[in-house]
């Protein structure tokens, strides 16, 4: 996505699948690229299991269509509620090696915010993203596809330390690693409601929410890092539960160096899911709680690593 869109969204954003009847998924953007660089990558955690997105960086292919000469495609925009737009647009300037500008075809149709984020496709090809119309209307700007995948592809090798890529069957097959709770910020309100019960699957864990706190657990059986591929936490029951959860791995053998594994809501149902991911090495997983929804004691009932 563009990064200008973050402007006002704290590096959070929500995602709406398509095509129609559409759900909805949240998730926490990056946008440390470089200066003048318009783009943003969300780590969406998916609102349709896997089945919500069966694309991949290997989809995208290095453009041709628009090298030295005028290109027909369309801007595909999708509405609220799911819903896919196309508008004819043909590229009139191939700028710089790093974007292009295009121009509506079709009498009436122009530039409309929201359509930041929007990608031009020719010849079934993604060729740019949208990220301004320098006219207020007729004309917009794209990033050039081959831009966005060699700027991805640096993005994800400055985080690779520790991640090995593993498929999601391989991820499920392993079930749940073992794990140990090494500490807890906030006592429980009773001694049989204690955070203990949560690595022993013994029962639940019960506290008064006063501010943002935090669960760490050791994972594995022994003192070798482990690979981690996804998070579970759930919530059953009444009474109030966590609503913004961040989820820190750490693989050092010290402790100290938390590394962001994902962040987001937990559903009104009273499950946050990473969903399967880039499995990564861990010697501990925190679970950090930044906000509540509900009154009186928070409920956690079960915490699963994979």
């Amino acid at each position: 996505m563009p990064r200008h869109l973050l402007d006002d969204l704290d590096d959070r954003f929500e995602a709406e699948t398509s095509p129609a009847p559409s759900l909805f998924g949240n998730g926490t953007a990056f946008a440390d690229f470089w200066d003048g660089m318009d783009f943003a990558i969300g780590n969406l955690r998916q609102a349709a299991g896997d089945t919500a997105c069966t694309a991949s960086l290997e989809d995208i292919s290095q453009t041709r269509l628009v090298a030295g000469r005028v290109q027909r495609g369309f801007l595909r925009y999708v509405e609220i509620g799911g819903n896919v737009v196309d508008y004819p647009m043909t590229i009139v300037d191939t700028g710089d090696h790093k974007t292009f500008d295009a121009e509506f075809t079709r009498a009436g149709d122009r530039a409309f915010q929201g359509m930041s984020g929007g990608f031009f496709f020719a010849q079934g090809q993604p060729v740019g993203m949208v990220v301004r119309s320098p006219d207020g209307g007729l004309r917009m700007t794209f990033i050039r596809i081959e831009e966005i995948a060699f700027a991805t592809r640096q993005w994800l090798a400055g985080r690779s330390r520790n991640v090995v890529l593993v498929p999601n069957a391989q991820a499920a097959e392993r079930g749940q690693l073992p794990l140990r709770l090494l500490d807890y910020g906030t006592p429980p309100v009773s001694p049989d409601t204690s955070a203990e019960g949560l690595a022993n699957a013994t029962g639940a864990y019960h506290f008064d929410f006063t501010g943002p706190t935090t669960l760490t657990f050791g994972v594995g059986e022994g003192a070798a890092a482990v690979g981690v591929s996804r998070v579970r936490v759930v919530s059953e029951g009444d009474g109030a539960k966590p609503l913004g959860i961040r989820i820190m791995i750490d693989p050092s053998e010290g402790g100290g160096n938390p590394q962001r594994f994902a962040r987001g809501e937990m559903a009104p149902d009273g499950t946050f899911d990473t969903s399967d991911r880039a499995e990564r090495f861990a010697r501990r997983v925190i679970i950090a709680i930044d906000s509540v929804q509900g009154a009186g004691p928070v409920r956690i009932d079960r915490v699963e690593v994979y």
